[in-house]
């Protein structure tokens, strides 16, 4: 059995979803990479200063694990990301989000550090440490884990 394609039919896809869109759609290519952003500080001692904001590549991983007997788990960025991703400085704020994926209940806290290659020069991985709590303030082993981390990136230039 065979079908028609858009062509076949007479119909203009891209007319089509730009009259559903009520706007022209550009489908060339974009004017940004796909890892750009905008990184927004804003100097909290110093209220009245505006906002600095500094355009930025930002790396974005997220993940599942779990605490370990010990109610700890350490990871490292560079251990998580594709070999094409290695050529890069980590740089301030790094966010950091983990919850847990449990029926049981639990708490999670979270710390990160930057962590500087002294033959680079530079922080060349991030840190990232989630620690998992009983209700009653013990240590929580084997939480299942879901975690993000966003950080600011740019290329190591040898």
């Amino acid at each position: 059995m065979s079908s028609l394609t858009d062509e076949q039919a007479g119909v203009d896809l891209k007319a089509a979803l730009e009259a559903f869109a009520g706007h022209e759609i550009d489908a060339g290519t974009p004017a940004f990479e796909t890892n750009a952003g905008q990184v927004v500080s804003r100097n909290v001692i110093i209220l009245h200063l505006p906002p600095v904001c500094d355009g930025r590549e930002l790396l974005d991983v997220s993940g599942v694990t779990s605490t370990l007997s010990t109610g700890n788990r350490t990871l490292l960025i560079k251990d998580l990301l594709c070999p094409k991703e290695f050529g890069r400085f980590f740089l301030e704020p790094v966010i950091t989000v983990a919850t847990p994926a449990s029926a049981t209940p639990s708490l999670l806290t979270i710390t990160h550090s930057l962590v500087f290659d002294p033959s680079l020069h530079g922080n060349a991985n991030v840190q990232i440490n989630i620690f998992s709590w009983n209700i009653d303030g013990t240590p929580a082993p084997n939480v299942p884990v879901n975690f993000r981390c966003r950080v600011p990136t740019s290329p190591i230039l040898m």
